[in-house]
């Protein structure tokens, strides 16, 4: 069976980097030269890149560009607050979601403690299974207040992001949120709904959301695959530091 044309291109792109072509902190051409020299389409070439960025060879850098950064890249979240839909699009994947179960239950002691809810208040739990370009990335299950945010469950989370219907249908924005990354392995049910094999390796991260006023909204508890999200960090000696984050490698 033939190599996929964009497993071809990262081939060649990861060569040059390592015959120095293009050294560590170097810009790579843009994306519309890469394919004319290359001779493939933008979709192609995007693939080929994210190949890279997910083996931590290169980082994208929003409206300044891609740039190769050294192999085994830390792990980081990036600068701005985005939804995963939102995270996914701006790296040129497509995203896509099944929602495995949505139901409101009694929240559990570490979830309403999180949330700064009262013991055993309602929750609505929304369980998803993230992708992008069809591939699995993530399982994720979010927890927010069912008497703030009542009906989620008629929403259609397959294809609309949580945050924009928090800001669309309930006039919440998200403000902040604090990410937690931890190293961890997949268990056996985890790793059949990710397509892995059980103990793979993964990050375990969970986010506390919350809104202009500081009052926590969401909290989502992440099982990420290790081979398949990878965010680079950069940092700064000046007080800003700025951090590229990317996900999936196809």
């Amino acid at each position: 069976m033939a190599e996929p044309l964009y497993h071809q291109t990262a081939g060649v792109l990861r060569a040059r980097i390592a015959e120095g072509v293009w050294k560590e902190g170097d810009r790579l051409p843009p994306e519309w030269q890469l394919c004319e020299e290359f001779g493939v389409s933008t979709i192609t070439m995007r693939r080929a890149v994210a190949t890279l960025v997910a083996e931590g060879l290169v980082a994208r850098l929003q409206g300044k560009g891609t740039f190769v950064t050294s192999d085994h890249a830390i792990v980081q979240g990036p600068p701005q607050l985005t939804s995963f839909t939102e995270d996914l699009r701006q790296r040129g994947w497509e995203p896509s979601a099944r929602v495995l179960s949505v139901d409101t239950q009694r929240a559990e002691n570490w979830v309403s403690t999180k949330l700064g809810l009262p013991t055993t208040a309602p929750v609505t739990r929304l369980r998803r299974l993230r992708m992008a370009d069809g591939l699995p990335v993530a399982l994720q299950t979010a927890y927010l207040s069912a008497l703030q945010f009542p009906g989620l469950e008629r929403f259609d989370f397959s294809h609309e992001s949580l945050y924009e219907v928090l800001s669309r249908r309930y006039g919440v924005k998200p403000g902040t949120a604090t990410d937690i990354y931890r190293a961890g392995k997949v268990d056996e049910e985890e790793a059949r709904i990710l397509e892995v094999a059980a103990d793979s390796a993964a990050f375990r991260v969970e986010r506390l959301t919350t809104d202009s006023t500081g009052k926590r909204i969401e909290l989502v508890e992440s099982v990420i695959r290790g081979d398949r999200y990878t965010v680079v960090l950069r940092l700064s000696a000046t007080r800003q530091a700025s951090a590229a984050a990317a996900t999936t490698r196809g």
